[in-house]
C-alpha cells in the first residue's frame, strides 16, 4: 500500500491549487464505521459557514492513492533512465507521479465532492475504514499530505448500540463489537500521534451535550452555534 514520508509542521497549511474553491480553508475527513451516528455529524459540521460535507462514495479514494504509489515505486525503480522501446519498462523515466498524484486529487475533489463557489470547507464522511486493516495509518497521512489543511475526525459509537442499529442488527453482533473495539483503538492512537489534526469525537456525547463539540470546533477554528446545532439534532434521520 501507500509509503510516504510524513507531512506538515504544526500550524502550516498546505496552499489550496488553483483549481480549488477561493476561499478554501481546509478539507475534513470523518473517519468511522457503519451505523456510528456520522450523518448526524456530518450535518452539525455543514453548520459551518461555508462547510461542504458529502456522504459516503464506497471509499473511492484510497484506490486513486493507490495508484498514485504505485506511480512513484514505477519512477522510482525504474525511471532513473531512459529505457529502450523494447524494455519491459520502457517511458518509466517519462512519469511525473507528483503531478499524477495532484491530478488525482483534483479529480476527486471536481467530480466527487464538487465543492460550490465560496466553500470554506470540503470533505466527506465514509464509514468503509475498516477495510484497510492496519494500512489505516498510513492512508491518513497520505490524506493529510495531500489535500489542503487537511483535518481528521473520528466518530465512534457505543459498541453495543453499533451492534442492534439498522443492518448490523441482522448479523454477529460479536463481529461488531469486535470491529467497534479495532478501529477505536486505531483511532485512539492516531489522535494521539496527531493531536493537532485530529479529533476523535463520540455519538453519544454529541447527542447528550452538543458542548462537547467546542473542542473540534475551536481545533477547526470555527464557532461552535449552539442553536443551530440543536435544530439539527431536532431533525429526525430518515435511515
Amino acid at each position: 500500500m501507500i509509503r510516504h514520508i510524513a507531512r506538515k509542521l504544526r500550524g502550516r497549511k498546505r496552499p489550496a491549487r488553483s483549481t480549488h474553491p477561493a476561499a478554501l480553508k481546509g478539507t475534513i475527513f470523518i473517519v468511522t464505521y457503519g451505523r456510528s451516528g456520522s450523518t448526524l455529524l456530518q450535518s452539525i459540521l455543514q453548520t459551518i459557514p461555508g462547510c461542504h460535507i458529502v456522504g459516503e462514495n464506497y471509499a473511492t479514494l484510497p484506490p486513486l492513492l493507490d495508484a498514485a504509489a504505485r506511480a512513484r515505486r514505477t519512477h522510482a525503480t525504474w525511471g532513473k533512465k531512459d529505457r529502450p522501446p523494447n524494455h519491459p519498462w520502457h517511458g518509466a523515466d517519462q512519469l511525473t507521479p507528483e503531478r499524477f498524484e495532484a491530478a488525482l486529487v483534483d479529480l476527486f475533489v471536481s467530480e466527487v465532492l464538487r465543492p460550490p463557489p465560496g466553500t470554506r470547507w470540503y470533505g466527506f464522511k465514509e464509514i468503509r475504514y475498516a477495510k484497510l486493516g492496519d494500512d489505516l495509518p498510513e492512508t491518513l497521512d497520505t490524506l493529510r499530505r495531500v489535500f489542503p489543511n487537511a483535518f481528521i475526525v473520528f466518530n465512534s459509537r457505543d459498541a453495543d448500540a453499533v451492534a442492534k442499529s439498522g443492518w448490523w442488527g441482522k448479523s454477529d453482533p460479536d463481529r461488531a463489537r469486535r470491529l467497534v473495539a479495532r478501529m477505536d483503538a486505531r483511532f485512539a492512537q492516531y489522535t494521539r500521534d496527531h493531536p493537532d489534526d485530529t479529533h476523535w469525537v463520540h455519538h453519544e456525547d454529541t447527542v447528550a451535550n452538543p458542548e462537547s463539540l467546542r473542542p473540534l470546533f475551536d481545533k477547526l477554528g470555527e464557532t461552535l452555534d449552539i442553536d443551530a446545532v440543536h435544530r439539527v439534532l431536532a431533525n429526525r434521520l430518515a435511515h
